[in-house]
């Protein structure tokens, strides 16, 4: 069976594609052009993900407006009282080293110093 192109994945999809591409990045097995390459794959992926969450904020906001048309000046969060909160879900950037992998250092460098 054929892969839905990127427009037709779902925000799921998405994102779960997206993890898998850092998650090569970060192994630092791939040849340069190759890791440039899935890097802009990830970079196209963020993109198209964060328009699908606008447009479900729109929609989200849409289904929000009063009766005479104008906007709730409430947070999301508001809308969903007592529901369950969970951490927010969608593309995370890596801020620091992942947990099960040391901090580079310049002895992992290969270039002489």
């Amino acid at each position: 069976m054929e892969r839905p192109s990127q427009e037709e994945r779902s925000y799921e999809q998405l994102v779960q594609d997206l993890e898998v591409c850092v998650r090569d990045l970060e192994e630092g097995r791939l040849p340069l052009e190759k890791a440039i390459d899935r890097f802009k794959e990830g970079v196209a992926l963020v993109k198209l993900a964060e328009q699908r969450l606008q447009a479900a904020e729109g929609q989200v906001n849409l289904l929000l407006r009063g009766e005479e048309g104008q906007d709730r000046k409430e947070p999301f969060a508001g809308a969903l009282a007592g529901a369950p909160t969970e951490p927010p879900r969608g593309p995370r950037l890596a801020t620091s080293a992942p947990a099960n992998r040391p901090p580079h250092s310049a002895a992992d460098d290969d270039f002489p110093t």
